[in-house]
Order: C-alpha cells, then sequence, then structure tokens
C-alpha cells in the first residue's frame, strides 16, 4: 500500500464519520464553504502550475498528476453525494414533523368548531327574536 492510498482510505473514513456525525447547522455550512474554497484554490494552482500536481502525485506513489486529481475527484464526489443523502433526510424529518403539526392543528380546530353552537342556531332560539314575534300577534 502506498502512502497515498493510505492517506486516501484515511481521508474517506474521516469524511464518513464527520458526515455522519459532526456536520450540522451553521458550522456545517461554514466548513463546506472553507472546502469549495480550497478545493477552488488547488484547481487554479493545478491549471496553473501541473508539474506541481505532478510532483505532489510522485510523492505520494502516483505515476501521474492527472491520476491523483481523478482520485481527488472521487473522494470529492463520495462526500458530495453523502452530504446530499443527509441534507435531503433531514429535509425529509422536517417535512413529516411539519406534516404531523398541521394534521394535530387541524384536528384540534375541527374539534373546537364541534364544541361551539353555530350562530345560525342562537339566532332561532333568541329572546329577542320571540319578543318580536309576541309584538306582532
Amino acid at each position: 500500500m502506498t502512502l497515498f492510498q493510505f492517506l486516501l482510505i484515511a481521508g474517506i473514513v474521516i469524511a464518513a464519520v464527520l458526515a455522519t456525525r459532526f456536520l450540522r447547522g451553521e458550522r456545517s455550512l461554514a466548513i463546506k464553504r472553507i472546502f469549495a474554497l480550497l478545493g477552488a484554490g488547488a484547481a487554479v494552482l493545478a491549471i496553473l502550475f501541473p508539474e506541481v500536481l505532478t510532483a505532489i502525485a510522485n510523492f505520494f506513489g502516483i505515476g501521474r498528476g492527472a491520476d491523483l486529481l481523478l482520485y481527488v475527484s472521487i473522494m470529492g464526489g463520495l462526500l458530495f453525494a453523502v452530504s446530499i443523502v443527509r441534507s435531503k433526510a433531514r429535509a425529509d424529518t422536517r417535512v413529516t414533523q411539519l406534516a404531523r403539526a398541521v394534521a394535530l392543528m387541524e384536528a384540534r380546530l375541527a374539534e373546537q368548531q364541534a364544541q361551539q353552537p353555530s350562530p345560525s342556531d342562537e339566532g332561532g332560539h333568541d329572546s329577542a327574536g320571540s319578543d318580536r314575534s309576541g309584538e306582532s300577534a
């Protein structure tokens, strides 16, 4: 096993742990932005200085810089996929919670409306209505 293979496996394990345990809320968003900026900066440097990418690849026991780029891209794609799956799961959970809350509120509202007499029932049995009918006779 080369040094890069070991580091790639360790990176995947660390990313999996981070994705499943620690990345929530605002801190998660900040970390994602930092990694996006670092990735963009690395891409610009790889474009400007491709020989440096090859030298880094050789240091890790990889023959070409293009292979290193492929491996890192695969790892980034996996991280992105995990992030999307977790985000969708959180959104699904939130939708479920909201649907339950709406159903409970509708049930309470229907129960309250069933307990209150309707306005048309009150008008027919009103004492003022009886007095008027008494005055007419």
